[in-house]
């Protein structure tokens, strides 16, 4: 987001003239639907609002499509996808560097490597879901927490199942995201880093101000290895001191997370006050942002909030997660309008989101010219959504969600990241993905047949080409309308395939529930399936 970042610069210092008009879209109005439903509520239409995108193809104001993402910005599955998307920029959805279950005496390890990991994006999905502004996830003084965190760390929790609003009753500040122990046991910090990392963190999260992305030069005679010369080329070697200068008084504001002995589990689930001061111990440079002073991660918050990066991040980070591509110069224009836009909406979520999937080039096809985003891959979160929204099928082992971890499951084989070895969700398909998509293909397909068959089927499964073609017709069409939002002919070349697909399964175990389950599988696995 580097590019981003200085085109915001330019912006903010000059007037920005007005956009030039976008091409009509070569997306239809039902794949349209399809990408914003999937965008914003990980599934795909119901086929009632797909009859009603057919009726009314605006895509503008006043048409079906823009009633319809009102209604999904207020769907419940919002608040999740605003999780899964954000999930890609903090990376806490991996096992903890410190603990694991069996510190705290908990045999669960699956959710306890959910919950530990989720506390953050699940603030950041209450605040989106909640109409709040974005400024809460560095300002609120509650936290979010589930049965396993209220039993593990010092959280006072409503009664409920879930994630419930809650309070920390350590006396930590109140700065949303940055008082969490979700993230900091994600990004720890040993002694000669300083909090350093947890710094850099905060700032390409909440800024997009990655320092470790700058260009380094330094003299290549430092000795690393020498505490006292590392020390000195920090404070004093221009090419170090350019980063540091104000990465240090940033990392000052973590020391209340400084644990001694990280294995401790009675330490690493606190925050200590008494402990803010040992910045001069270790960075000896104040608090400070930016060059104004500060004394604890309250303060902190509030600076963030009130910095014009702020606001902007949050726009570059929605447009790439929709896009699926990085910001470039060509945005300039639409990410002033869709910055306006959240402002205007009072800083929140579905303002900036309601924005965007309105945006022409955020429907755009694929033959559209550079500056449009083609068909984007389905993401592993996604994928999961997606076949469970359409079967009912969750597919799991042990309480692992096979699709959102790698422990167990096939996160990064079907192109996720896990947020260590692989740091950046996938983009095109390869092998082990397409084998990921087979199996819960066929997991899917078989269990829709067998428990839940009103979901896709009109037919009872007595029905055969040769005793009620007609029905079994119909029954195509209806398949491929809702795996894919696609109207086919009837005697179209998508339903000769699939009656002969039918037919050809039939004929192994004379099952008709077994063959219309393999036909099934069969759309699931088309690559139509993986790209929106």
């Amino acid at each position: 987001m580097v590019i981003g970042s200085v085109i915001w610069l330019a912006a903010c210092a000059t007037p920005v003239a007005e956009a030039p008009t976008v091409e009509e879209p070569t997306m239809s109005a039902v794949d349209a639907l399809v990408r914003t439903s999937l965008d914003l509520r990980g599934v795909r239409p119901s086929l009632d609002e797909i009859a009603a995108v057919e009726a009314d193809p605006t895509l503008g104001e006043g048409g079906a499509l823009a009633g319809l993402v009102d209604t999904f910005l207020e769907d419940p599955r919002y608040e999740g996808r605003v999780r899964d998307l954000w999930a890609e920029i903090y990376l806490t959805r991996a096992p903890s560097i410190y603990v694991n279950a069996a510190t705290f005496g908990l045999g669960d390890e699956p959710g306890f490597e959910v919950s530990t990991g989720e506390e953050v994006l699940a603030i950041l999905g209450h605040v989106a879901a909640a109409d709040l502004p974005w400024t809460d996830i560095v300002t609120a003084d509650w936290t979010m927490a589930d049965e396993i965190t209220a039993s593990i760390w010092p959280i006072d929790r409503p009664v409920g199942e879930g994630w419930q609003v809650s309070h920390y009753t350590d006396g930590r500040p109140a700065a949303g995201v940055l008082a969490t122990n979700s993230l900091w046991w994600r990004y720890g910090s040993t002694d000669s880093n300083a909090n350093r990392k947890r710094a850099n963190t905060a700032s390409r999260v909440l800024l997009c101000n990655d320092y470790l992305v700058r260009p380094l030069e330094f003299d290549r005679n430092i000795n690393l290895l020498d505490e006292e010369a590392v020390a000195d080329a920090i404070n004093n070697d221009p090419s170090c001191t350019n980063c540091h200068n104000s990465l240090d008084p940033l990392a000052s504001y973590f020391f209340g997370f400084w644990w001694y002995d990280p294995s401790n589990s009675l330490e690493i689930v606190k925050y200590f006050p008494e402990r803010e001061s040992r910045w001069a111990l270790y960075t000896q440079k104040a608090p400070s942002y930016y060059g104004e002073p500060g004394y604890n991660l309250h303060d902190l918050g509030q600076q963030i909030a009130g910095d014009h990066r702020f606001p902007t991040c949050a726009v570059e980070q929605a447009w790439e997660l929709l896009l699926r591509r990085e910001v470039s110069a060509a945005d300039t224009g639409a990410l002033v309008t869709h910055r306006d836009a959240f402002i205007n909406g009072g800083l929140t979520m579905k303002a900036l989101m309601r924005s965007m999937v309105m945006d022409p080039r955020y429907r755009a096809g694929a033959t559209d010219t550079e500056g449009f985003v083609p068909l984007k891959m389905i993401t592993p979160d996604l994928l999961a959504t997606s076949v469970e929204g359409l079967t009912g099928y969750t597919w799991t082992y042990g309480g692992y969600d096979l699709l959102r971890t790698d422990n167990v499951g096939y996160r990064t084989l079907a192109g996720g990241a896990d947020g260590y070895a692989v740091t950046a969700t996938s983009t095109s398909p390869n092998a082990t993905l397409v084998v990921v998509q087979q199996r819960l293909a066929e997991a899917a397909a078989w269990y829709v047949v067998e428990n839940e068959p009103a979901r896709l089927f009109t037919v009872d499964f007595t029905e055969t080409p040769e005793t009620d073609r007609a029905a079994m017709v119909t029954q195509l069409q209806g398949l491929h309308k809702a795996v894919f939002g696609r109207t086919v002919a009837a005697d179209g070349g998508e339903v000769e395939a699939g009656l002969a697909l039918w037919a050809d399964l039939y004929a192994v175990e004379r099952d008709t529930r077994d063959a219309w389950a393999g036909v099934l599988s069969i759309l699931l696995r088309d690559p139509d399936f993986l790209y929106y």
